[in-house]
């Protein structure tokens, strides 16, 4: 897989998590407009039955009425203290399913902001793990690039011996030619091994414990956390460990060899 196809994958992914928490979003929406038409309508509804039962009542009243008429005025003034107290009734109920109403409304606009905080908290969390893998995967760039200009550097250099001799023989017509001997370099003494040379030692066995504990690979920044370490002291390890063939490493993934 190269860098380019990567990144085109790493942002599909961003892509494909953020139609779907779009998705959610609309489709909890819709739900809140359907919640939402519903209750006008039960509203409406209510309101239409609350009608005709007051037209109702207010005919059966009438006929009441005019039969307590006949019997006895004195009957009025207790029919209209009943209707009157009816009306403060329906009014009760009306205002209490009203408040829950609202309540519920309420209470689906605090979720759905709820649920929008979150994904952008997880937006926010998801772009930090993006720049931290980036950023781990450039360094692994780096450090390839590093081996591969060290390679270059000894090929040059026999390659450059080579091109001296072509060219003394060149210059001799042909003639039989003696390459000069290179007087060896004086070998350097032992030095001995410092505490920041055993504790880098002892480093690299603490990785090298958990890169194997980790098969399927490992990143720098969770074998830090394991370690208990700052993931970048690990790189210069870790490097060193590639050198000597120990561990293997694939894109930002480290593996045991």
């Amino acid at each position: 897989m190269t860098i380019a196809d990567g990144m085109h994958q790493i942002v599909d992914n961003i892509n494909g998590a953020r139609t779907v928490r779009a998705a959610e979003i609309e489709g909890l929406v819709h739900d809140v407009g359907e919640i939402r038409a519903g209750a006008q309508k039960d509203l409406k509804q209510v309101h239409r039955a609350r009608m005709r039962e007051s037209v109702a009542q207010h005919k059966a009243l009438h006929a009441f009425a005019k039969t307590l008429n006949r019997d006895s005025m004195n009957m009025i003034g207790g029919f209209s203290a009943s209707r009157m107290a009816m009306g403060r009734q329906c009014q009760e109920e009306l205002a209490d399913f009203t408040h829950q109403l609202k309540k519920d409304v309420n209470d689906i606009r605090l979720d759905s902001v709820h649920l929008i905080h979150g994904f952008a908290d997880e937006r926010v969390s998801r772009s930090i793990e993006l720049s931290r893998m980036l950023m781990s995967y450039n360094e692994g760039i780096v450090d390839d690039v590093e081996q591969l200009m060290g390679i270059f550097k000894k090929d040059r250099i026999a390659c450059q011996a080579d091109l001296a001799e072509a060219h003394a023989i060149w210059m001799s017509g042909g003639a039989a030619y003696t390459k000069p001997q290179v007087q060896s370099e004086p070998k350097a003494p032992e030095v001995t091994t410092t505490p920041d040379e055993k504790e880098d030692a002892a480093l690299k066995q603490k990785i090298l414990k958990v890169i194997k504990a980790s098969p399927n690979g490992i990143t720098l920044a969770k074998a830090g956390k394991k370690i208990g370490v700052e993931w970048r002291k690990l790189i210069r390890p870790a490097k060193a460990l590639m050198e000597n063939g120990r561990i293997t490493k694939k894109e930002t993934q480290y593996f045991p060899c």
